[in-house]
């Protein structure tokens, strides 16, 4: 396993993604992809109020598996774990909950459901292109301020909403952004295609703003739903409408054969090679990975010390 330094500690650069645990995911699964993670060397755990959550007030069955998988095993010190707030209600993706109210509601939530007495790092799940970036970042400087959370991320956001935010908390000693999650894989994705204009995925202008400013990224749908392995394997057919709406388009599948040459020169999977793809980006790239299937771990966990070089990742792209 790779890992990355973050402040007091290291991120191992394949994140787990804990989003359907005890919803799709049965507990039982979740437990024991938890356990092979861990024993891989992975302790990023990333989660969400609203993971698992059925409606609007209903509990994170998320923030509950995983709570539980920490405590049973006496894990609050050796794991890091993310988790968001703030997410609009599935009804009305366009109606922000960035308030005073909904981040304390939710964060004392989370805490709750992960029997914790703090997140390591703590993202607002959707911008509020309503509210000034200075706004938003008093109200999470103070998520820090009341011990609550170590580090603030932004999931969803522009990087010239985090670079405004950012230059405000500097000027005004108060926490910045340190970490962001959009969607960023192999695979080139937009907004449109996902079918949520509220998501933020990488394109080349985002991309080269991170690698100046040496920003870490947690990347999610970071294997494009098995597009390029299952193409790769003959297996296309397989592949759900979401992954084909999204991410089958000419632009993408022109990157398979080069994918299916460069993993065959490794003799590594194609799931390794989408995940190195991202681990071995100049700027601090942590890869999300998760599945309903135990398998699939595994395999994606194969890949984990995979380093590509520059001329690789070039070729890729």
């Amino acid at each position: 396993m790779k890992y990355t330094p973050f402040f007091e500690t290291k991120l191992s650069q394949i994140a787990l993604g804990c989003d359907h645990y005890g919803e799709t995911t049965s507990e039982k699964t979740s437990l024991a992809q938890l356990d092979i993670f861990f024993e891989q060397g992975g302790n990023l755990l990333d989660t969400a109020h609203i993971y698992g959550q059925d409606k609007a007030g209903d509990p994170s069955t998320s923030e509950q598996v995983v709570g539980k998988w920490i405590q049973t095993n006496n894990l609050r010190n050796k794991v890091i774990v993310a988790t968001k707030g703030c997410h609009p209600h599935k009804e009305d993706m366009h109606k922000s909950r960035i308030t005073m109210k909904d981040m304390m509601g939710d964060i004392q939530r989370s805490l709750d459901q992960l029997k914790m007495d703090n997140v390591d790092i703590w993202f607002f799940h959707r911008d509020n292109l309503a509210m000034g970036a200075d706004e938003i970042i008093d109200m999470g400087s103070m998520l820090v301020d009341k011990g609550l959370v170590k580090h603030l991320g932004a999931s969803n956001w522009k990087t010239s909403r985090i670079e405004e935010a950012n230059a405000w908390a500097k000027a005004n000693n108060k926490s910045e952004f340190v970490i962001s999650e959009i969607q960023w894989s192999l695979a080139h994705c937009t907004a449109e295609t996902w079918g949520d204009d509220t998501l933020v995925c990488m394109d080349e202008n985002e991309r080269l703003w991170y690698e100046k400013h040496n920003m870490p990224v947690l990347a999610f749908a970071s294997q494009a739903k098995g597009l390029f392995s299952k193409i790769i394997e003959g297996k296309g057919d397989s592949l759900s409408k979401q992954a084909r709406t999204r991410f089958l388009t000419e632009r993408n599948l022109a990157i398979v054969p080069r994918c299916k040459q460069l993993a065959e020169e490794l003799r590594v999977s194609p799931a390794a090679i989408c995940m190195a793809y991202l681990t071995s980006q100049k700027n601090p790239t942590i890869a999300i990975a998760g599945s309903s299937k135990l398998e699939q771990i595994t395999e994606t966990l194969g890949g984990a010390d995979l380093s590509l070089t520059a001329q690789q990742i070039s070729f890729l792209r």
